[in-house]
C-alpha cells in the first residue's frame, strides 16, 4: 500500500511507503510464547549528540509530519511528547553535524501559526519526561515522486524576495492572524513591558505614503513586521541602540529562577550576516534550560539559553515604545525571508479586516511601473 504525504508543511516531493503491517515504526518484539513483549519506559531519556529537541510543536502535528519536515537531515527515530499545553519531540538525526544543520535551518520556522525552536539535547545528561503521551516512530522508506504528479510545475523559486500568490488560491485561503500579532497578545506584552496600552491605538493611525524597514516576515503569509521610517523613529533607534550597547556589559545575567513568563530583559538577537546585537525582549515561555522570547523592537521570536539573558527591568530602558509594528500586504502577494532588512516604498491604505492595529500596505503604482517586476525589491 502506498500513501502520499499531504503537502501542508511545504513543497513535498516524497511518498511515504507504509510498512507491511500497515503501522508505523519497528515491529513489536515477541516473547518465546509468541505473545508481544510489553516495552517498558523508565521515564529518563539519555541525551545524545545526534538528537535534536524540537519545541513549541503544534499539537495537531503528527510524528510523520515532523519526520517529513526534517527529511533532508536523515531522521532515524522520533519520540513525541505531550504535557498539558506543551508539545515537543526528540528526533535522532544520526550525527551532531545533522543536528547543527537542522537547528540553523528550522529554529524559528513557522508551522501552523507556531514558531518551532530547535536545540541540542547534549550528551551525558538525562531529561525526565513528564507522564504525557509519547511514542517512538521510525523513519519510513522514501520514494521519489515526479514533480508533475504534485502539480508543482509552476512553483516559484524560494529565493524570490516577494512571491505572487495565484489569484484562485487567494480567494480560497483565509490567512489566520499570527499569534504574536494579535491584539490580545500585544496587550499582554505592553502591560508587562511598557505599562501602557496606548501604543496599540497609536500605530493604527498611520495612513498614506510610507517607507517601511522590514524586521521580520512570516513566510507564505501576507504578514510582516516593519519599522515606519520617520525622523522620530530614526532618533528612537539611535538612542535606544546606543543605550543598550552601553548597558550590555553592565547588566548582570539573570538566574534560572529569575526568568519567568512575562519577564522583561535583554538578549542577543541574530541580525543575519552582521552577527548579533543586544536588544529588548519579553519571555514567552520557559522550557528546561531554554527560553522563548519576543524581541519587542523587531517582532521576532527566538529560542535562547536561559543563562544568556541579562537583566533589563528598569523603566528607563522601556520609555521608548516598540520600534516595529505589524503589517500585511493588500495585494496578492505573500512574505518571504529575503524581505527582512529591505526597505519597502508604498502606501498604507488602512486597517486590516480582522485586527485594526495591523495595517494593510501596497506598493505605489508609479514605483511598480518603474520596477517592471513588482515582486522583486
Amino acid at each position: 500500500m502506498t500513501t502520499v504525504v499531504p503537502s501542508g508543511l511545504g513543497i513535498c516531493e516524497s511518498r511515504l511507503r507504509a510498512s507491511n503491517s500497515g503501522g508505523w515504526g519497528p515491529p513489536q518484539p515477541h516473547k518465546p510464547n509468541g505473545k508481544p513483549e510489553q516495552l517498558k519506559y523508565s521515564g529518563v531519556v539519555k541525551k545524545k549528540d545526534s538528537e535534536v529537541y524540537v519545541g513549541n510543536v503544534p499539537p495537531e502535528m503528527k510524528e510523520e509530519d515532523i519526520l517529513l519536515l526534517l527529511r533532508d537531515f536523515h531522521p532515524q527515530r522520533i519520540k513525541r511528547c505531550h504535557s498539558g499545553l506543551r508539545s515537543y519531540a526528540f528526533v535522532d538525526l544520526g550525527s551532531s553535524e545533522q543536528v547543527q544543520a537542522a537547528i540553523q535551518r528550522f529554529s524559528g520556522h513557522l508551522v501552523n501559526g507556531r514558531r518551532l525552536f530547535l536545540s541540542r539535547t547534549g550528551a551525558g545528561n538525562g531529561r525526565k519526561d513528564p507522564a504525557g503521551t509519547q511514542r517512538t516512530v521510525e523513519m519510513p522508506a522514501l520514494e521519489r515522486v515526479p514533480r508533475g504528479e504534485l502539480g508543482l510545475s509552476q512553483a516559484k523559486a524560494e529565493n524570490q524576495t516577494l512571491q505572487p500568490a495565484p489569484p484562485a488560491a487567494v480567494r480560497q485561503i483565509c490567512y489566520a492572524v499570527p499569534m504574536e500579532m494579535r491584539g490580545s497578545f500585544l496587550a499582554l506584552m505592553l502591560k508587562d513591558c511598557f505599562k501602557d496600552l496606548n501604543w496599540l491605538v497609536s500605530i493604527g493611525k498611520l495612513h498614506g505614503e510610507a517607507g517601511l524597514l522590514v524586521t521580520d516576515a512570516l513566510p507564505q503569509t501576507p504578514y510582516f513586521w516593519a519599522i515606519h521610517l520617520t525622523e522620530e523613529s530614526h532618533s528612537n533607534m539611535h538612542r535606544l541602540f546606543c543605550q543598550l550597547a552601553e548597558e550590555e556589559s553592565k547588566q548582570p545575567y539573570l538566574t534560572k529562577q529569575a526568568v519567568q513568563r512575562g519577564t522583561r530583559c535583554m538578549a542577543e538577537c541574530i541580525l543575519g550576516d552582521d552577527g548579533a546585537a543586544w536588544n529588548r525582549c519579553w519571555v514567552l515561555e520557559k522550557v528546561e534550560d531554554l527560553a522563548v522570547v519576543l524581541f519587542v523592537d523587531f517582532g521576532r521570536s527566538a529560542t535562547v539559553p536561559l543563562n544568556s539573558l541579562r537583566k533589563l527591568d528598569e523603566d528607563v530602558f522601556w520609555d521608548i515604545k516598540p520600534l516595529a509594528q505589524p503589517f500585511m500586504f493588500q495585494k496578492e502577494m505573500v512574505s518571504a525571508r529575503p524581505m527582512v532588512r529591505q526597505i519597502l516604498q508604498g502606501k498604507v491604505v488602512g486597517p486590516s479586516r480582522l485586527e485594526p492595529h495591523i495595517l494593510t500596505f501596497t506598493f505605489c503604482a508609479e514605483e511598480e511601473e518603474e520596477a517592471g517586476d513588482p515582486w522583486e525589491l
